[in-house]
């Protein structure tokens, strides 16, 4: 047998091992809570939604439209973690829109202010999009459901509006007042009377919410790895917040600004709007008092 030929069948042995190797770790993960839990058709419905409400363009629902199936690739993530974290990661890829969702299952102490964050389920951290190779599907458990079932839910619940309750409400108003004086945005050239925000509708599997600020021509971004029901995110400003400029940190492409996450591209600007004010829900907000 010549060398050659003894390299490739070495070279076929090795991608075989691989495969057998990979899809034994897939196998070992089914049979685990966190993957049960990443499985249910219910959980995976939700993270199609929040898509569908915040990323989906026309062109790439209208490619789903022929395919009888919608396939789900779930997998958990094996990853180095602080001690006594024991939070747990997962990964739902999406060949047919090549959409990968990082999730995340927090459970761990902040020690400081001594605050357990334990989410009761998987929260969407990061969704990226990037063309996702046959090896990182075989590596995860594959979900197929019926596409036609799908998208009569999607269609069912476009219009779904979940808002927080009114304790929460009365936080983000604080939170916001918080952020404009840090900010040092002037509020003195704004007509007088209360302040018109728009409150973007809540994703059941995102700790995550925007705020269109009217007459300030700002968005809010806030994000937490806190349930933002929970009383800590406000207590212990535990949430990250952002505000962008629309006249001045609105651009076309990202490429007009690379490395930088400071500006949203128009078309993430449309999605925001079209959330805060088609489906979301207006609030005043009365400008501070004296003493505030």
């Amino acid at each position: 047998m010549s060398r050659l030929c003894v390299f490739a069948c070495l070279a076929i042995l090795a991608g075989a091992l691989s495969s057998c190797v990979t899809a034994q770790k897939a196998e070992k993960q089914a049979v685990c809570p966190e993957m049960q839990e990443l499985q249910q058709q219910s959980y995976l419905y939700e993270v199609i939604r929040h898509l569908y409400r915040w990323y989906l363009d026309e062109a790439e629902v209208e490619s789903l439209i022929g395919n009888e199936k919608f396939t789900f690739c779930v997998r958990t993530i094996e990853t180095s973690l602080d001690p006594g974290d024991n939070s747990v990661l997962g990964e739902i890829l999406l060949p047919q829109l090549d959409i990968i969702v990082k999730v995340k299952k927090a459970d761990y102490t902040i020690d400081e202010i001594g605050v357990v964050v334990k989410s009761p389920g998987f929260k969407i951290i990061q969704i990226d999009r990037g063309r996702i190779s046959a090896a990182s599907r075989l590596s995860c458990q594959r979900v197929e459901v019926d596409m036609q079932q799908m998208r009569d839910y999607l269609f069912r619940t476009r219009n779904q509006q979940d808002f927080p309750d009114n304790v929460m409400i009365e936080r983000l108003r604080q939170a916001l007042r918080k952020e404009v004086a840090k900010e040092g945005i002037s509020i003195t050239d704004l007509p007088a009377g209360d302040r018109i925000v728009h409150l973007a509708p809540l994703s059941p599997i995102a700790n995550e919410t925007w705020v269109f600020w009217e007459d300030g021509r700002k968005l809010f971004y806030f994000s937490s790895d806190i349930d933002l029901a929970n009383p800590a995110v406000w207590e212990h400003e535990t949430m990250m917040v952002r505000v962008f400029d629309m006249d001045r940190q609105v651009v076309v492409s990202p490429q007009e600004v690379p490395s930088s996450n400071r500006f949203l591209t128009r078309y993430q600007v449309s999605r925001a709007l079209f959330n805060c004010v088609v489906l979301g829900r207006r609030i005043a907000v009365p400008p501070p008092s004296d003493g505030q």
